[in-house]
């Protein structure tokens, strides 16, 4: 077995403008990848991509610093009928724009910053068949293109556990979140789960990150007008959308991914000729706060997740167990391919997944490296995926260790109850781990000691 601690492990982080990626690369991000935080997709425009690359480009790297875009969550391609309802388009049509999308985005990038940028491909909702086809016409199409036969492909499929799910959707918070995400179908009052669209609409956002109705409730016709629903709608009824089950698509017959389903997504992007694969949870979960890394009864993991609540009392939790992570990087590594972990990756989680998976070759982060944005003439900015901003103190609390990584711990942690007990366990467990506090901006300071015979 190979050693990673060795090798060449790597911190992704997502951005979407040049001070970002300037702050990401200042932390010790290896691979900078373009995205719109403000979308379920994260699609991003051409031009901004460049401005990325220029900025990256000009920022002091101590090491090879990669570049990333992805084109979107899924490449399902669908017409509006005449009644409002979704058809599918042929597959034909769906593989060749795929395949120009990925194009488009490997022209963005370049070659400047790296002679070996990664084209992203969400691979949501598709059978295996499907997917081999996606992702087989892209890395072909990318490899037969002039100047481009260097890019790296990497397949990106989307973990879930729909028990935890359903148990999250209903939620107040959650169904805010995905109200703001326009992430929900018109629906019948009286189809499960519905509920009024109007009650929540000082969660809908405008282009600016401002909310569109925050001093009065807007009728149907209002919000028609600014496209929170289609003119078909019949009322202002909505449900949140749902994850595409893996038993609908061949992947697994259980409703959480497992290895059987792990098999099957690294299996079919090795025959498609994909360089990595990353393993994500899409927007829907990341809002119900799931994330991939389960750090719950693991004799090996220290569970800071139960001590990481949203203002509701709700604790972070995940869906990979440390056995299953391992499972997928082994299979990676016997197929070829580099294996990436995102979906929300936090410090905690990626500080004990560096030393306890050292073959992993990449982590992936946005939400565990962001903080409140502060403008000295307009103040401090919404916590909204809108106005949170890459930090590089926070991007160094997941870099791994042997690249100078530390441990952040957002300050309401340490408010909880036996947070400093199951801290100390995982400091007994990692010596050479150093602990940092943060506060809502990603301003670090030292954390606070109990006083002798306290605790």
């Amino acid at each position: 077995m190979r050693s990673g601690i060795d090798g060449d492990r790597r911190l992704l982080v997502s951005v979407f403008g040049p001070q970002e990626a300037r702050e990401a690369v200042l932390g010790g991000a290896r691979i900078v990848d373009s995205e719109d935080p403000r979308s379920a997709l994260g699609t991003i425009k051409p031009r901004r991509i460049m401005d990325i690359a220029d900025a990256v480009l000009a920022t002091r790297r101590d090491l090879p610093v990669q570049l990333s875009t992805n084109i979107g969550e899924g490449q399902l391609l669908y017409r509006r009928a005449a009644n409002g309802l979704a058809i599918g388009k042929s597959p034909y049509e769906m593989v060749g724009k795929a395949a120009q999308a990925a194009l488009g985005v490997a022209v963005s990038m370049g070659t400047a910053v790296h002679p070996c940028p990664i084209v992203k491909v969400g691979l949501d909702g598709m059978g295996v068949g499907q997917l081999a086809d996606v992702l087989g016409e892209i890395t072909a199409t990318l490899r037969r293109a002039d100047g481009l036969g260097r890019i790296r492909v990497m397949s990106v499929l989307f973990a879930q556990d729909l028990d935890l799910w359903d148990a999250r959707k209903t939620l107040p918070q959650v169904r805010r979140a995905l109200v703001g995400l326009r992430e929900y179908d018109p629906s019948a009052p009286d189809a499960p789960g519905a509920f009024d669209l109007a009650e929540q609409a000082d969660a809908l956002l405008g282009d600016d990150g401002r909310p569109l109705f925050s001093d009065h409730r807007p009728d149907e016709a209002e919000l028609k007008a600014c496209g929170a629903l289609p003119a078909a709608a019949r009322g202002t009824h909505i449900t949140v959308n749902e994850p595409f089950p893996h038993a609908d698509y061949g992947l697994t017959g259980r409703r959480r991914t497992d290895t059987e389903a792990i098999r099957a997504m690294v299996e079919a992007s090795a025959a498609a000729g994909a360089d990595a694969i990353m393993i994500d949870t899409s927007i829907l979960l990341k809002v119900a706060r799931i994330g991939l890394i389960s750090t719950a009864g693991s004799d090996e993991l220290v569970d800071l997740d139960a001590h990481d609540t949203d203002a509701h009392g709700l604790p972070r939790t995940g869906i990979l167990s440390l056995e299953e992570i391992r499972f997928f990087v082994d299979l990676c590594h016997a197929r070829g391919l580099e294996a990436n972990l995102a979906g929300s990756v936090q410090s905690h989680q990626a500080q004990q997944i560096w030393r306890l998976v050292p073959d992993l070759d990449q982590l992936s982060a946005r939400g565990g490296v962001v903080a409140l944005a502060h403008d000295p003439l307009h103040g401090t900015g919404a916590a909204t995926r809108h106005d949170r901003v890459v930090r590089r103190a926070l991007v160094a609390g997941i870099i791994p260790p042997e690249q100078g990584g530390y441990l952040v711990v957002p300050k309401h942690m340490t408010r909880s109850p036996k947070f400093r007990t199951d801290l100390d366990e995982l400091l007994t467990r990692h010596r050479d781990l150093r602990v940092h506090v943060a506060d809502r901006h990603g301003t670090l300071s030292a954390l606070d000691r109990p006083a002798p015979g306290t605790s």
